[in-house]
């Protein structure tokens, strides 16, 4: 009897249990709010331009070094080639051509990537903010072809080392 008393307080209680847990609200898990949705975009795009601005300094600064032995094996041939001096450091004037053309077309496909990394912020609603930061690169790269074009091959580089300043400052305010 005992044992029968025993097993109907066990079963009272455990159907008791399993009737409350059946009963209890189950809670949905709180889905994110769109404005957080909409801040996480901002920020992968904010991620994205200062990746943009590091990948144009990388460049330019590869380019740059790059540029200044060429530019000065150009001017060292130019005035050999000036004296009619004989040495191993002068270049056929067709081969001093075909560098500079080269160097040339290097400097314009720079702008052109500066102009792009401009436009992108500009049109990028998230980046136009700190577009102002960014703004006068491209003009920066436009100034270095023109100067390029004018054999002015130092003031290109410089204009070039005005670039990448212009482009560290705008990756600094991008925060």
């Amino acid at each position: 009897m005992k044992r029968a008393f025993v097993l109907a307080i066990t079963c009272l209680v455990l159907s008791n249990v399993t009737a409350t847990s059946q009963t209890r609200r189950r809670s949905t898990q709180k889905r994110p709010t769109s404005s957080t949705s909409f801040e996480e975009k901002q920020q992968a795009e904010i991620r994205a331009g200062r990746q943009q601005i590091a990948t144009q300094i990388k460049t330019l600064t590869q380019f740059l070094y790059l540029f200044g032995g060429i530019s000065k094996s150009i001017e060292t041939a130019e005035q050999v080639n000036r004296n009619h001096e004989e040495t191993s450091v002068g270049m056929s004037q067709d081969r001093l051509t075909q560098n500079k053309t080269k160097l040339k077309d290097s400097i314009k496909n720079v702008r052109t990537g500066l102009d792009q990394l401009e436009a992108s912020f500009r049109l990028n609603p998230v980046l136009q903010t700190y577009y102002s930061n960014l703004a006068g690169v491209a003009k920066l790269g436009q100034t270095a072809e023109s100067q390029a074009a004018a054999n002015s091959l130092d003031q290109a580089g410089r204009s070039l080392i005005a670039a990448v300043n212009k482009l560290a400052d705008a990756l600094v305010a991008l925060r």
